[in-house]
């Protein structure tokens, strides 16, 4: 019997899987890091772009994010897209790479995320920026 077994993937792992893609054919970017960001923390930007600043921000990799004590600031996204150490960071407990190129342990990372209930990575706090 010919045919394909297919599976109903959630929406958040779809979401990384298109991520994971993009990985592979673009140029790294603060962008898409930001993107990155808020997809493996199942979280919104919450960034409206509705000035040029705005833009500006995204472009950069911040994001706009509401925390659970009601505070909403902005975080500047790691560059994983860019440097091997922060794309690492990505990959889910357990799992390894002997890859070398940032964008292929990112996009490997991801597709391992989308395929498995892992957590979102920690991210220090240091890491983050206000914008005035």
């Amino acid at each position: 019997m010919d045919g394909y077994i297919a599976f109903d993937i959630e929406a958040s792992a779809q979401r990384l899987l298109a991520l994971a893609e993009r990985c592979l054919v673009e140029a790294p970017s603060r962008r898409l890091d930001g993107e990155i960001y808020v997809a493996v923390h199942h979280i919104m930007d919450m960034n409206d772009l509705n000035t040029h600043n705005l833009w500006e921000a995204r472009e950069n990799g911040e994001v706009l994010v509401e925390h659970r004590r009601a505070t909403v600031e902005w975080i500047e996204a790691p560059p994983f897209t860019a440097e091997l150490k922060y794309a690492e960071t990505l990959l889910p407990e357990r799992v390894a790479t002997i890859l070398k190129d940032p964008r292929m342990v990112c996009a490997a990372a991801l597709r391992a995320r989308a395929h498995s209930d892992a957590s979102p990575p920690y991210v220090s706090s240091l890491l983050g920026v206000r914008l005035g």
